[in-house]
């Protein structure tokens, strides 16, 4: 999570799971510190060209929920850069209201491609931050986010996850692919749409 204000190089690696049981009990085993468990709502915004999908970019408006609390954060990530895992420039701040930030947008000609939520629980260990992450219609994943490739790479495999691939599509390309593949129409997807379809 941000804090009021970052510019920083995100470094991170996503892997696919069938459930979260043994990547906890090795977290917890190592001391892990658990920051909390969170709701997350990403609406991710575009022009009527789709520049920034097109030139692998995005502008997004994330809400996180926990225990009745809400915090806003708007966040642009540049292109990916040419390393082994997703690394990209990332900025971002912390807003106080969606809703107008969403009508700024709207003035500058960019509206809401795809809304989607995601159950993230977050853990941080040697010096790396780990998200359990549950979204609708793709299922379990666990993000390693760090300073470099070596440090995600050691905590992987303290984790067991060395034989687990990375992963380098957005969790935004993904909700796309599969929305396709469903033949969903919704740009909102919810658990509670899930559990219809």
């Amino acid at each position: 999570m941000l804090s009021d204000r970052e510019c920083q190089l995100e470094i991170e690696i996503k892997l696919k799971v069938e459930n979260f049981d043994s990547a906890i009990a090795k977290l917890k085993s190592c001391d892990a510190d658990f920051v909390g468990d969170f709701l997350q709502v990403d609406s991710y915004y575009d022009d009527p060209q789709d520049s920034l999908v097109n030139s692998d970019r995005c502008l997004r408006i994330r809400k996180h929920i926990c225990d009745s609390q809400e915090t806003i954060e708007l966040t642009y990530k540049g292109k990916r850069e040419n390393h082994r895992f997703k690394t990209r420039r990332e900025i971002g701040l912390k807003v106080e209201k969606a809703e107008e930030l969403a009508e700024i947008f709207a003035g500058l000609d960019y509206e809401v491609r795809l809304v989607f939520e995601k159950k993230r629980s977050i853990w941080n260990i040697d010096n790396c931050e780990v998200a359990l992450d549950e979204l609708p219609f793709l299922g379990e994943f666990i993000e390693i986010e760090g300073p470099d490739d070596e440090t995600i790479t050691n905590l992987q495999n303290k984790l067991g996850l060395a034989e687990l691939v990375h992963n380098p599509k957005s969790y935004a390309h993904l909700m796309e692919d599969k929305l396709k593949q469903l033949g969903i129409k919704d740009r909102e997807v919810t658990f509670e749409l899930a559990l219809k379809i």
